[in-house]
């Protein structure tokens, strides 16, 4: 798939006060780990997949997005490179994600709770969230990079909601109900506890990739109450045993 490409020579963030810079440059390297991150949980998935056995497509999308988690890594470190310096970022990472083993379940059950977790729900709040990026970036360069970025992330997104219609479908959806809760506290729980924090929006910083922790907030909560919880309802996910996770996730 040939790709618009990104002008990083005219990527420059001097304008932006030392201060503001270091804390926008923090989170596009911290960005940067966890895309990498990504390649190894994909790949994972991968092979639970093709053990497990799914649909050609479903199969081909998570096998391209490790490969798409590499490119975003790199796009991620470009931007925080020119954010912190040369010296303030890693050329390359090393490292694998620790995956849930779900103790108990069976191995056709720990795939769809693999899937769900990190594609109906951790990768849709990153498509939200980089939507919301978009939408307050004005530098050209970071805005190319997050179309970049998300042409991706929305697929990943996809995919994964692609692979429960299909397991909603042969009605297996065994063990997913019970764990829900706990998928859900790790994803969206987490992002929204490291968002507690109240931050008022700089534009100066939104113009280089940033959201303010309290916008940050709003936008995850959105995401969980108008993108995920209908999608699993739409599909038949029994949210009874979650409903208490929930409301505390949405209050």
């Amino acid at each position: 798939m040939k790709r618009k490409e990104i002008p990083w020579g005219e990527l420059d963030a001097r304008a932006l006060e030392p201060n503001k810079r270091a804390i926008v440059g923090k989170t596009w390297r911290e960005r940067m780990r966890q895309e990498h991150l990504a390649v190894g949980a994909f790949a994972i998935v991968a092979q639970e997949l093709a053990e497990d056995g799914c649909e050609p497509v479903v199969l081909s999308l998570v096998t391209r997005a490790a490969s798409d988690e590499v490119r975003h890594t790199e796009v991620c470190r470009k931007v925080a490179v020119a954010l912190l310096g040369d010296e303030a970022v890693p050329a390359r990472l090393r490292g694998l994600p620790s995956i849930p083993r779900h103790e108990g379940a069976t191995s056709r059950e720990r795939v769809l709770l693999h899937v769900v977790e990190m594609c109906c729900m951790s990768e849709t709040l990153t498509g939200v969230f980089f939507t919301e990026m978009h939408a307050r970036a004005t530098n050209p360069v970071v805005r190319a990079a997050l179309e970049s970025l998300l042409e991706d992330e929305i697929d990943h997104g996809k995919v994964g909601w692609a692979y429960l219609a299909s397991r909603a479908r042969s009605g297996q959806l065994e063990g997913l109900a019970p764990r829900l809760p706990e998928l859900l506290e790790r994803t969206i729980g987490r992002a929204i506890r490291e968002a507690q924090a109240p931050e008022a929006d700089d534009p100066e910083m939104e113009a280089f990739g940033y959201v303010g922790k309290t916008t940050s907030l709003g936008v995850f909560r959105r995401a969980l109450g108008e993108v995920i919880v209908p999608g699993l309802e739409t599909l038949g996910v029994d949210l009874e045993p979650s409903r208490a996770c929930l409301s505390a996730l949405q209050s």
